[in-house]
């Protein structure tokens, strides 16, 4: 049970009064939307893919409670004390904090800042935290779809929550607490999908509009201009937004996931999309969709509507696996001194500028992938090539490709491995030095090869096989968190030494 916590459900922004009134009218703000696709396969017939919703999945794979109708009063106000006295497991339940509800037609408030919204939190986790009966252990795991994920930075950031902008005394017994009661809650991890961790950049050209926005704030927009961010999360002039600087209630990096989406294409609002543009889920720009030096994967999903990140089955088992799995792995690609002519160069004037790595990660049993980075999608990893002593090599000794988790309980029977498998395509680039280039071959590439990796974790060692698709044998071993895998002959040839890098260590 220690990677168990309740569950709070922070949901995205909603701009215009209409969308405020959508919202008031789901209970769970979105998050219990799924989808329904029709995927090819081997027969005549394409095969349905429904993916219920990560409320449902939640409830059915890990045994979570939802709170309506059993902790929370008509208002959705957690009720004190009720959690143990319906003798049910604080640990496992799930909770929305419907903070948009003041702010439609029924009840009538103002439009609040994003730090305003913080505070709101902060009360609300106070309340679930009584509902749950005050454990010494309790802490909470936040979820969070776009702009929520910016309110919970704020609460994880801003001193002010709980200082100069704390609620007043009067206001925290009218939601049912006392000034005793309102203290910072411990947030065990945080998930985010979609959310704009740098802000909202429109495409070239527009950057006017942003300027009009961030003057304006039409709606509280401006929420997503670099000045307003620095000050609701806390951060000095010079620093960039998704600089992340905790509290003590807050979780360290390790534990700040972020879900990226690539998906331009099927993002339902069209304004949006045309003023974004491509390299983007629709509405956030890919570099602007994650936190500094935190944990991510990118997904093939727009950032919401009937194809949206959160209604999807990969951000679902990033989800699941970021909480629940108990082995973290990581991988990191090292491509070494190069050590022969690279294929594409067609022409002596052509130089290597740079690599694009495309990348897929699955874990075994999975209807999709976990982690997508492709070209086409403009979601490729780009490693420039630089000389030192006279020699091109990648700029970047170890190369990120993806941070993932496993749950060793989910091994087949008679399995004793957990088991993954990453595509791995590599690219050389160049630069010419005319304006004539049909000299080249489009696609070129130094490797294209798939690895199945299997492991087994113990207190003393970590027991492993791979093997690479385009080659026959299966290595095995022996280690104590550190693997390198040598590269494929395909890509040995060019470089000097390379190797996958997986590093492997508990996860809770």
């Amino acid at each position: 049970m220690a990677n168990y916590y309740p569950i709070i459900y922070v949901r995205g922004y909603a701009m215009t009064q209409s969308e405020v009134e959508s919202t008031f009218n789901m209970p769970y703000y979105g998050f219990n939307l799924g989808s329904t696709q029709f995927k090819l396969t081997a027969g005549t017939e394409p095969k349905m893919h429904i993916f219920e919703s990560p409320v449902v999945r939640l409830m059915k794979e890990e045994g979570y409670q939802d709170s309506f109708g059993c902790f929370v009063d008509p208002r959705n106000r957690p009720i004190a004390g009720s959690v143990a006295d319906a003798r049910g497991d604080w640990r496992k339940t799930m909770w929305i904090f419907r903070y948009y509800d003041p702010e439609s037609r029924m009840i009538g408030e103002a439009r609040q800042t994003v730090d305003g919204y913080a505070a709101d939190l902060a009360v609300f986790l106070n309340q679930v935290r009584l509902a749950c009966g005050s454990p010494a252990e309790f802490a909470v795991i936040l979820v969070a779809h776009s702009m929520g994920g910016l309110v919970a930075r704020s609460y994880l950031q801003n001193p002010d929550i709980f200082g100069a902008n704390k609620p007043s005394a009067a206001d925290l017994k009218r939601r049912g607490l006392r000034a005793v009661d309102f203290k910072p809650v411990e947030v065990r991890k945080l998930f985010t999908y979609g959310t704009p961790h740098r802000g909202i950049s429109l495409r070239e050209g527009l950057g006017w509009a942003e300027d009009i926005r961030d003057l304006i704030g039409f709606k509280g927009s401006d929420a997503f201009g670099s000045k307003e961010m620095r000050r609701y999360l806390n951060l000095a002039r010079g620093d960039d937004p998704h600089t992340y600087k905790p509290r003590a209630h807050a979780p360290p990096i390790k534990r700040v996931f972020s879900l990226v989406g690539t998906n331009f294409d099927d993002y339902v609002v069209g304004a949006a999309k045309l003023g974004v543009g491509p390299g983007s889920d629709g509405l956030v720009t890919i570099e602007n969709a994650y936190v500094k030096q935190g944990p991510r994967a990118f997904v093939h999903r727009s950032h919401s509507g009937p194809l949206g990140i959160v209604n999807s089955e990969a951000g679902y088992e990033n989800l699941r696996r970021f909480l629940f799995g108990n082995v973290r792995f990581r991988l990191f690609l090292r491509l070494g001194e190069l050590i022969q002519e690279l294929p594409g160069k067609r022409s002596p004037g052509d130089e290597l500028d740079y690599f694009l790595i495309e990348l897929n990660v699955t874990i075994r049993g999975l209807p999709s992938y976990l982690h997508t980075r492709s070209g086409a999608h403009l979601s490729a990893i780009r490693v420039p090539a630089v000389k030192r002593r006279g020699k091109l090599v990648p700029r970047d000794d170890d190369v990120h490709l993806f941070t993932g988790y496993l749950n060793m309980g989910a091994r087949l029977k008679g399995d004793r491995f957990a088991r993954g498998a990453a595509d791995i395509r590599i690219e050389p680039h160049y630069r010419h030095d005319g304006w004539i280039r049909d000299s080249r071959y489009e696609g070129d590439w130094v490797m294209n090869d798939r690895i199945h990796f299997g492991v087994s974790t113990s207190r003393d060692a970590l027991k492993y096989d791979y093997s690479w698709s385009s080659e026959s044998s299966e290595q095995t071993g022996t280690a104590k968190n550190e693997l390198l895998f040598p590269l494929p002959a395909s890509a040995s040839r060019y470089f000097n030494n390379g190797s996958l890098r997986a590093l492997f260590d508990e996860w809770s």
